[in-house]
């Protein structure tokens, strides 16, 4: 630990020749240290593409086309007092932002200086939480309580934060430009150790592979790690971990790959083919693999689904576009379907603008499917509603039928659903978005 110290110190004493060097140094130490103390953050660290820019902030991350990346101010670094484990701490702030998805889940959230202010202190309290030996003056959630003058829970998520910070701003009538310009009301200025302006930079067509390698990169990292090492952790950290390690992915998502066409939906007879068991008998037909390359997405207009969730769940399927090239047209529905109101699921997703108002009726949507599904076979019907419509249907054509809903499995409407069933409600992603409406 005290080699750390005296790495910053070094740093601090260094001129503009050397800081860039003594920078690096100072992070490679840290991260060599923790890879034997703390290993989770240190296997974390270790896996981040790290660049030298010039900025405020000591540390920040920044988005690129593939990959979230560490970007080091060296003369930011230099202005700082931290000591070896303050230096530590705020590298283990950095990979908790990453872990809890921050950047990605507040890229939309920032338009004007004063939601950055919200954004900001809401999730480092998020952050700080879990974390001691902090700089002076890091935010947490004692100093929401005593900025706010009102009870504020520890360990909570962002968003939590965030609507608490909201509601003391409306309450305040604290307005955007007073908060902005330092108003009398305004966030009590606090030092900026480590930025989140790059965090608006995420809002783009390679978000979702950027999630991929998150993900990827915290599955390795807990990986590499025992049990025990594990078991130290915070409880809220595991959580975070456990549906990112998980070794089989949920039902959904695997469904939607198996309609664009990546996993085989069976097989059908062809005579062109040998039939591998007796290729002498010339009579047997031989076998050639299924697949479904048409899908039909029915959105339920009058469901507790908003524009933000529907527009999540197509932009899961338009996501695999890119890879499994297939037909996807959305129709949407409330007691019934209309054509004219369809279009075809791009790579990225059109935002759709609900205007149903009525009730539910599912019938309408098999009513429906011989009229739009005229001729074509091996068709994967999806459904995304809320659960609440009638009891009985009547199916009316051999199609297979994917619901997804926002509802638990156990509210479900009907009865003997055609089809399989699947909540979303146990689905990590859905519920921050949820959280974050």
């Amino acid at each position: 630990m005290v080699s750390l110290t005296q790495d910053l110190q070094r740093l601090r004493q260094a001129t503009a020749i050397d800081r860039d060097r003594l920078a690096q140094v100072a992070y490679r130490d840290a991260v060599l240290y923790l890879l034997q103390q703390d290993p989770f953050y240190g296997h974390v660290l270790s896996q981040l593409a790290v660049t030298i820019q010039m900025g405020s902030a000591p540390l920040s991350l920044s988005p690129t086309s593939q990959a979230w990346q560490l970007q080091l101010s060296p003369s930011a670094l230099q202005q700082t007092s931290w000591t070896g484990s303050q230096w530590l701490a705020m590298l283990r702030h950095t990979v908790l932002h990453l872990l809890w998805r921050h950047p990605q889940r507040y890229a939309t959230a920032v338009q004007t200086p004063a939601q950055a202010g919200l954004v900001r202190w809401a999730t480092d309290a998020a952050v700080n939480d879990y974390l001691i030996d902090l700089p002076a003056a890091a935010i947490t959630s004692q100093r929401l309580a005593e900025m706010l003058e009102e009870p504020v829970l520890p360990q909570q998520d962002s968003a939590v934060y965030l609507q608490q910070l909201r509601h003391w701003q409306a309450q305040k009538k604290v307005t955007q430009q007073r908060l902005a310009t330092g108003g009398p009301q305004a966030l009590p200025q606090v030092p900026q150790h480590d930025g989140h302006s790059g965090w608006q930079g995420a809002d783009d067509a390679a978000a979702e592979t950027r999630e991929q390698w998150r993900a990827q990169l915290f599955m390795t990292a807990s990986q590499a790690i025992s049990a025990k090492q594990r078991g130290t952790l915070p409880g809220r950290i595991q959580a975070a971990l456990t549906p990112v390690v998980a070794e089989r992915p949920l039902d959904w998502r695997a469904l939607l790959k198996r309609g664009l066409g990546q996993v085989p939906a069976g097989r059908q007879p062809a005579y062109g083919r040998f039939n591998r068991r007796q290729p002498t008998r010339m009579d047997l037909p031989g076998e050639i693999v299924q697949t479904w390359r048409k899908i039909a997405v029915f959105v339920d207009e009058s469901g507790s689904m908003g524009n933000r969730e529907i527009s999540y769940l197509l932009g899961q399927m338009a996501s695999l576009l890119a890879v499994y090239p297939a037909q996807v047209t959305v129709y949407p529905f409330d007691t019934v379907v209309d054509p004219t109101r369809a279009f075809t699921l791009e790579r990225r997703p059109q935002a759709l603008q609900r205007t149903g108002g009525g009730g539910t009726r599912f019938q309408a949507v098999f009513d429906a499917l011989p009229r739009l599904l005229a001729g074509s076979t091996n068709q994967l019907v999806v459904i995304l509603t809320d659960g609440y419509g009638e009891q009985q249907l009547r199916p009316t054509l051999p199609v297979t039928v994917l619901w997804l809903l926002t509802s638990p499995s156990d509210q479900f409407s009907v009865v003997r659903a055609p089809g399989t069933v699947v909540s979303l409600t146990s689905d990590p992603q859905w519920q921050a978005l949820r959280r974050q409406s």
